[in-house]
């Protein structure tokens, strides 16, 4: 049996995060949903996703707090992550890049886009590994 590439998607809002599973599964990805910035990291350590779509408002932990976590350890460093959240301002974005977002989006979002920027970076991924 083929593993298949997991992609953990980081958002409280259960819609969201349904409708996220639903397409990347379409793709042939597997997902993990964190509800919560901590279960997200947590999950990022355990699961060694090689994606991460990343909420900023999230409950018990910021966005800004888990990427700055997940990207500054030796486990994290290398995983993409694709912030897609409705901070929307230019210094939202700045920050995101800041604390290591490889992408930022802004809700509401197109689907085929958020899908086109996933297989973007892990193809990147692919050829600096």
């Amino acid at each position: 049996m083929v593993r298949r590439q997991l992609i953990l998607i980081a958002e409280d809002e259960p819609d969201t995060a349904r409708l996220l599973e639903f397409h990347l599964r379409r793709r042939g990805f597997s997902t993990a949903v964190a509800p919560d910035g901590l279960t997200a990291v947590n999950t990022v350590f355990e699961k060694k996703p090689v994606l991460i779509i990343l909420d900023l408002m999230l409950p018990l932990m910021h966005g800004y707090e888990v990427c700055r976590l997940v990207k500054s350890s030796p486990t994290g460093s290398q995983i993409p992550i694709i912030m897609l959240t409705a901070m929307a301002s230019t210094e939202n974005k700045l920050e995101g890049f800041k604390q290591g977002a490889d992408d930022y989006v802004t809700k509401p979002f197109v689907m085929s886009e958020l899908i086109a920027r996933v297989e973007a970076l892990l193809q990147r991924a692919q050829t600096e590994a």
